[in-house]
């Protein structure tokens, strides 16, 4: 009987690489891939989603008597934990905010796609690490639940840089640069501690929890002992708990803050992470890569164990505000950055490893759904059971993976055939660009094109095939850029707009609540005042209670109109479509003072934009209610 190679002991050979003009070729071909995939897959969104509500800390800044009674920032809000917003604000005091907007969401993106390459060369040599360069701009990076966040935004949020920030700083300490890691990562820290938090844990685990395991595994049992006396000797301060009407509050609007209510797909995106972390610790062959791969494994498992204890069992204000879930950003960052090295490695090593390969793939590919599930697994649990195969049953066992793989091929172009119309692609947009999105925003088909990119670099004489590429990758940047400068500099705020407006401020006491139902935003960007109720302000409901109950208290008081869950469920309308009668009856509760809408309620408006106005303004009635029927 023979047995396949242990995959533990053989190793690849050494890699041939291209010579000077190959190398050269080689690069523009995957600048340019990365060029096209990220004008397909990320382009800017405006004010759009958390940018609203960042926007609004910003501009509350100046404007502390009028923005700043808002109820989103009232009774406090995350805003007090960040130096992201005065640095916004005095970006939009110089450009204007919605360019200011666009400009730091340009540069937080190029800052995190810099910092990605940091620290895949900090553990791979340069030629891989662009590769999995190529990798991270090319898929969604969604992680979480019902994919609201993701790695890379295409609208503007803290996120990003600090998640460069931690990049860096884990960067910083793979080359034994502790100090300027912790400065770095303290740093992300002052941006947003959220994001941050999970590097703060890599250097825990990079520090302490990998090079002494054992003391390790003595402190984090000490602090869940301590984490369980403190929550029951303790029941104020820091380890407070939500009270039953604040938690229910929470878990209707921000469901995916608790594991309990995570989906299928959510889980398998943790599992493709996970998988490929796990895969890598037995592939890479450097103690910094292995290093890199264990530190985000620790961290992103930790990160959702606390969650389980902390948020979902023991219901903790503190670390329920925390959501050490979101530290699967870094495992979703790492397990990108260094899929190419896994698998080239890996494909080296025989059949074992290259069945290991094809159900890796087919895992990403998947992405998230039951088969992204048991194809990670078995990605996983092919390291062990192909080494105690037969060369014979090995071979079986590959031929299943290139069976898996194909499915998922298949899955996966007849998944975007049927959603090219799909509601998350703008209908504005050109047709061909829409079917072009539809195949690269998922990372699918850039990944594709990065595998004839490696081949026709490492043979010899091809060189004519990567000419092609990048002759139509060239092609492609060009028939973009028209789009692509258009998604980034289009104002849908404009100062022409704002100052269109100039009379209804003057009519609208500072402070004073006004309602304008299809979205808060134009609300604070046209008008400079608080708006009354919305579900993108509801999103703030777990960083404060009062925040939380006056949210109630306003959505209780439309019943009669609206029901409350419209506003305070995590199913609620973004942007109501009120009909006359239910504006009408609004207006008559008198629970704000002014409202803005199209629909004419029989009453003299106090102003009025003309039709044929500029776009978007055109229409519309400012009210001042209650409003008396005639």
């Amino acid at each position: 009987m023979h047995l396949v190679d242990d995959i533990e002991i053989v190793r690849p050979p050494p890699a041939q690489g291209p010579n000077r003009a190959y190398s050269t070729l080689e690069l523009t071909v995957l600048l340019l891939l990365c060029v096209t995939t990220w004008a397909l897959s990320h382009g800017y969104r405006g004010v759009f989603h958390d940018a609203g509500l960042y926007t609004l800390q910003a501009l509350a800044r100046p404007a502390p008597t009028s923005l700043g009674q808002d109820v989103f920032l009232r009774f406090g809000s995350q805003d007090r934990y960040t130096i992201f917003s005065p640095i916004y604000a005095a970006a939009a005091q110089a450009l204007g905010t919605e360019a200011a907007a666009a400009t730091l969401t340009f540069t937080l993106q190029i800052a995190l796609f810099v910092c990605g390459w940091l620290i895949a060369r900090a553990v791979m040599p340069a030629r891989m690490a662009l590769y999995g360069l190529a990798v991270l701009v090319a898929i969604p990076g969604d992680y979480g639940s019902d994919r609201i966040f993701t790695c890379v935004e295409q609208f503007l949020t803290p996120r990003m840089a600090a998640e460069a920030l931690v990049l860096a700083g884990l960067a910083a300490a793979l080359g034994a640069r502790a100090r300027l890691a912790t400065a770095l990562v303290a740093l992300a820290a002052l941006v947003h501690p959220v994001m941050a938090s999970a590097g703060i844990a890599a250097l825990l685990f990079r520090y302490i929890a990998i090079p002494k395991a054992r003391l390790a595994v003595t402190l984090l049992a000490l602090a869940a002992v301590a984490l369980a006396v403190a929550t029951l000797a303790t029941p104020n301060g820091i380890w407070q708990r939500f009270d039953p009407t604040w938690l229910r509050l929470v878990m209707d609007r921000s469901p995916y803050l608790f594991l309990s209510n995570w989906q299928m797909d959510d889980w398998a995106r943790v599992a493709v992470t996970l998988a490929t972390l796990t895969v890598g610790l037995t592939t890479v062959t450097t103690e910094r890569a292995r290093t890199l791969c264990k530190a985000a494994l620790l961290t992103t498992a930790c990160g959702l164990g606390l969650t389980f204890i902390a948020c979902d069992e023991l219901h903790l204000i503190f670390l329920t505000q925390l959501q050490p879930w979101r530290w699967q950003w870094l495992g979703t960052v790492t397990a990108a950055l260094i899929l190419p090295l896994i698998l080239s490695t890996r494909w080296q090593l025989g059949v074992s490893g290259r069945t290991t390969v094809l159900l890796l793939a087919a895992a990403w590919i998947f992405g998230s759904n039951t088969y992204a599930v048991v194809a990670a697994l078995a990605a996983a649990g092919s390291i062990a059971f192909t080494r105690r195969l037969t060369a014979n049953e090995a071979r079986l066992v590959f031929w299943g993976a290139c069976g898996m793989l194909a499915i998922a091929l298949t899955w996966r172009f007849a998944s975007n055939l049927e959603f090219t119309d799909a509601h998350y692609l703008d209908s504005k947009i050109p047709a061909w660009m829409r079917y072009a999105s539809s195949f690269v925003h998922d990372g699918s088909a850039p990944m594709a094109v990065l595998v004839p990119t490696w081949w026709l670099a490492t043979a010899t004489r091809r060189r004519s095939g990567l000419i092609l590429l990048a002759a139509v990758a060239t092609a492609g940047c060009l028939a973009l850029l028209p789009q692509a400068w258009s998604q980034w500099t289009m104002r849908e705020y404009p100062p022409q707009r704002v100052a269109q407006f100039a009379p209804w401020r003057e009519r609208i006491p500072p402070g004073a609540d006004v309602f304008w139902p299809e979205s808060p935003v134009p609300t604070w960007l046209l008008l400079n005042r608080p708006n009354y109720l919305s579900v993108l302000q509801t999103s703030g409901m777990v960083f404060s209670r009062n925040t939380a109950v006056e949210l109630q208290r306003r959505a209780a008081a439309l019943t009669a109109v609206v029901p409350p869950a419209t506003f305070l469920s995590w199913a609620g309308a973004s942007n109501l479509e009120l009909s006359l009668q239910q504006l009408q009856g609004a207006c008559r509760l008198a629970a704000f003072e002014f409202l803005v809408t199209r629909a004419d309620l029989g009453v003299e408006p106090l102003g009025f934009v003309p039709t044929g106005s500029s776009s978007g303004s055109s229409g519309l009635r400012l009210y001042r209610c209650p409003i008396r029927p005639t």
